[in-house]
């Protein structure tokens, strides 16, 4: 991939989402890869095609983070499949940096809360939680 593809660094995740697919009459929950202010890498079982209009719904932010996308690309891994999609373009490119931005906090504490305690925490528990103790003090605006 050259550099004029990739504008926005990906951030390594592990977090569920839900993807309605214009071309797939059933809604499916899936597990992000990883995500960035431009889109996001998801685990999926089916085959997408490249061109794929799909929405985006992750659930664990505060607010809940909304996004069409376009898939760009699939790829066959194992029994699965990883499927890339950007997010199409919208004057809400501020709002996309601060979801991204929130789910890598809320990951993080959900890393660091399992290190602390040795045991499992799912991402919607940690989501809770960062939202309940550090939502207030999160920026609203980047600048």
């Amino acid at each position: 991939m050259n550099l004029v593809s990739r504008q926005y660094i990906r951030h390594p995740v592990a977090i569920p989402i839900h993807v309605a697919a214009e071309q797939v009459h059933e809604d499916e929950h899936h597990q992000v890869k990883d995500i960035s202010a431009g889109g996001l890498c998801f685990v999926c079982a089916n085959h997408f095609q490249m061109g794929d209009k799909v929405q985006i719904t992750i659930s664990i932010c505060h607010p809940e983070f909304n996004a069409e996308g376009i898939v760009r690309w699939c790829k066959k891994n194992g029994n699965n499949h990883l499927i890339g999609v950007v997010f199409v373009e919208c004057e809400e490119t501020a709002y996309s940096l601060r979801m991204v931005e929130q789910i890598c906090h809320i990951e993080n504490y959900r890393q660091e809360m399992i290190k602390q305690t040795g045991e499992e925490m799912s991402s919607e528990k940690a989501a809770m939680e960062w939202i309940q103790k550090f939502a207030s003090e999160f920026p609203n605006s980047l600048n």
